[in-house]
């Protein structure tokens, strides 16, 4: 039964609606975690922004991916 519910689960997932709404919010994130954050997702140009656009610029690469 527990493949059943990670089916479902992964199902879930991958619908749109779904990612929309569990989407990250980078609001209250330290710039340093942030920063890091960004490294790994690749945003280019992270040295330079502030948290607050970092915080969308991550935001904005989530809803890319997904």
């Amino acid at each position: 039964m527990a493949s059943l519910n990670n089916f479902s689960v992964q199902k879930d997932i991958q619908n749109p609606s779904y990612s929309h709404r569990h989407r990250q919010s980078y609001e209250n994130w330290r710039r340093d975690d942030l920063y890091h954050l960004a490294q790994r997702s690749g945003i280019e140009n992270r040295a330079n922004m502030t948290n607050e656009e970092l915080a969308r610029a991550l935001t904005n690469a989530q809803g890319a991916s997904s």
